[in-house]
């Protein structure tokens, strides 16, 4: 508030003394009179200084708002961010269920190209997706088992040495060896190896024609050690054998390599690398790819010396094709991350994708990679390396399979079909 004026107070002093002159009887209701009257005098300046302050206030605001407005009017558009191929979500692939049925009987199915294999042990059945019969037989096995590509499907009697070969249409043939069934490996469309076990003699491979079941070969291993599997060449003119053999405490790896005439024409002994591998490939150049669940070994049987080795904490899976493809762990248990085989510059390269700690079935084709963890499948594109697709579905996958664009799972809860 501001000061009295000093000329207003000095005239008020005049008036007072006037005042009393003219009525000496009557002082005290002038003071009165006078104080009233400065009181009003204040409250009329203090109206209109108030009065003067919002008129302020209302202009301020009101040109701040103006100022805004023509700011926020003013600001150039947010800048576009360049499309960057790693961050766009993954698309949900669309699910059909096309066949249900119990847990108990989804470990007896098996996706085998745009069909199904129901294996129990007293039959097999072929189906087509809608559940309808192409072809039932009756059978006695203890321990069935199924492998299979896109135009066969062997299963075979863990406990015997009964095998039946299936095609898309029926039956192919049927076959019965001396010891047990041990496991099948395809050579293409034209040949199969079947690894015979026999508790009274050593192993036997068992190569026959797949469009006669004729069995062209039978090689008995005597002294070489155990036959686990079979890998054919590219070009399917010779079949490299996979042996292990005990030499003092140590386990020994054996190659032995054989035209399709039963001739052997090469071995390697990697005696530099002493693991129990259970898996023979070929990469695109013909080398042998050998693998351990902790160890990958890629050899060229005419050299003397192994090309390359890798060696992470623990192997999970391998796929062969254009590209030699590996799921590898750095720690047992470690995040999974892919590694490729390069046989142009025999190097291991590691690349690191989100794809978990666990595969629990797994696949593949020419174009793909499928894996699944619990009720989570993922799926790999071999051309790029990248996930494609992460997806959940409802009810625990028992097995996985590829059909041209079609990722074909088994579950608990039935067969569901994820169109790519």
């Amino acid at each position: 508030m501001k000061k009295d004026n000093p000329m207003i107070a000095d005239k008020d002093n005049s008036n007072r003394k006037k005042q009393s002159l003219v009525e000496p009887h009557n002082s005290g209701q002038s003071l009165l009179s006078s104080k009233i009257a400065k009181s009003d005098l204040r409250k009329k300046q203090t109206d209109k200084n108030q009065h003067k302050g919002l008129i302020i206030i209302c202009l301020l605001v009101l040109v701040f708002f103006g100022l805004l407005i023509i700011l926020i009017y003013k600001l150039p558009d947010s800048p576009e961010l360049p499309e960057d191929e790693e961050l766009k979500p993954i698309d949900s692939a669309n699910i059909e269920t096309v066949l249900e049925f119990s847990a108990h009987d989804a470990n007896r199915y098996f996706p085998f190209a745009n069909q199904l294999v129901y294996l129990s042990q007293d039959q097999i059945i072929l189906k087509n997706h809608a559940g309808k019969d192409i072809y039932q037989e009756q059978i006695d096995f203890e321990r069935p088992v199924g492998v299979f590509n896109a135009n066969y499907f062997v299963a075979g009697d863990r406990n015997s040495g009964k095998i039946i070969v299936l095609d898309n249409h029926s039956k192919k043939f049927s076959l019965h060896l001396d010891g047990r069934f041990a496991g099948a490996y395809f050579g293409g469309d034209e040949f199969l190896a079947i690894v015979e076990e026999n508790s009274d003699q050593p192993g036997f491979v068992h190569i026959i024609k797949l469009q006669t079941g004729e069995k062209m070969l039978m090689i008995q291993f005597v002294e070489s050690g155990y036959p686990l599997a079979v890998s054919f060449s590219n070009n399917l003119d010779y079949f490299d054998v996979l042996l292990t053999n005990i030499k003092g405490s140590m386990i020994q790896p054996i190659i032995k390599r054989y035209d399709l005439s039963g001739n052997p024409i090469g071995q390697k002994l990697p005696d530099d690398h002493p693991f129990l591998y259970g898996k023979i490939t070929h990469d695109p150049n013909n080398n042998i790819v050998l693998s351990s669940t902790s160890n990958i070994l890629v050899l060229n049987l005419e050299q003397e010396k192994p090309l390359a080795s890798y060696s992470p904490g623990k192997v999970y899976e391998i796929a062969s094709g254009t590209k030699l493809t590996a799921f590898a762990s750095t720690h047992i248990e470690g995040n999974l991350q892919i590694v490729e085989w390069d046989p142009a510059k025999q190097v291991f390269n590691e690349k690191e994708i989100e794809i978990g700690t666990l595969i629990d079935n797994f696949t593949y084709s020419a174009d793909y990679i499928a894996f699944n963890d619990n009720n989570k499948v993922k799926v790999i594109d071999c051309n790029n390396g990248n996930l494609i697709l992460d997806q959940a579905v409802t009810g625990d996958i028992v097995r996985i399979g590829i059909n041209s664009n079609q990722i074909i799972l088994i579950t608990e809860q039935g067969v569901k079909i994820l169109s790519l």
